[in-house]
């Protein structure tokens, strides 16, 4: 049987062979992380690397898909302003010399861990985080992180939240922290329909200070998302 000439069975088995060799898979929801010291990292995770000072070197499309930071934004500076991951209680995760980079500073890794972090925009999410330390050849290391969604984008609600309208309002009410007046004035913009970028632009501050101020408003009045907040501060007559 001559198999070399076209449509025979042997022909036929080798052009299979080929295609599915130069199949390529799926990947919409995949990123990437390239970098010239590692290599081509490929994940559907949100993806993002710092260097030993924290500064972010490498921020993934899907790290912005899922937070709202573009690379242009955040390369370059301090990865806990951008996150700002707490625990449920509120203790700060994310912070300059925090546990991840102390580690990693000792050659070991950092067991996974879940917080609560902020998006662009200032709204709480909640995050699973695994980590890599990756020793450069020419000394020094950097940090790999990958983190996925953990479940409800907002904090769980505690007891007190718990009770009836009513009551739970007015127990709100008694424990609120009173709001500086930078946040005073931040409230104000949010109650005005303010983005982000429109807060940082009016007050003369950076993105991440807008958005901290933000979060740290909505955490004093208890809300969980930026209507909440100024619902909540319309009610209570501080705007």
């Amino acid at each position: 049987m001559a198999t070399g000439r076209a449509g025979s069975p042997a022909t036929a088995v080798e052009a299979r062979a080929r295609t599915s060799v130069q199949r390529v898979p799926d990947t919409h929801d995949s990123s990437v992380v390239d970098e010239a010291w590692i290599g081509r990292i490929a994940t559907a995770d949100g993806a993002f690397v710092t260097d030993e000072r924290q500064r972010v070197v490498a921020w993934s499309s899907s790290a912005q898909r899922m937070l709202g930071f573009s690379p242009e934004e955040l390369v370059g500076q301090p990865c806990y302003l951008a996150l700002m991951g707490r625990e449920p209680d509120g203790h700060p995760v994310c912070r300059r010399g925090c546990a991840v980079i102390r580690n990693a500073r000792r050659g070991r890794g950092t067991a996974s861990y879940e917080v609560t972090a902020r998006t662009r925009d200032g709204s709480p999410r909640a995050l699973s985080f695994s980590i890599i330390v990756v020793e450069r050849p020419q000394g020094g290391f950097h940090v790999l992180h990958l983190f996925r969604d953990a479940g409800s984008s907002a904090p769980a609600r505690s007891r007190r939240d718990a009770r009836p309208d009513g009551e739970a309002s007015a127990a709100s009410h008694a424990h609120v922290d009173p709001l500086t007046r930078r946040e005073l004035q931040v409230l104000g913009l949010l109650a005005q329909g303010s983005t982000i970028d429109e807060i940082a632009a009016a007050l003369s501050i950076s993105i991440f200070t807008a958005r901290n101020h933000v979060a740290n408003v909505q955490c004093k009045l208890g809300a969980r998302n930026r209507l909440e907040t100024v619902l909540l501060g319309m009610r209570r007559g501080l705007v």
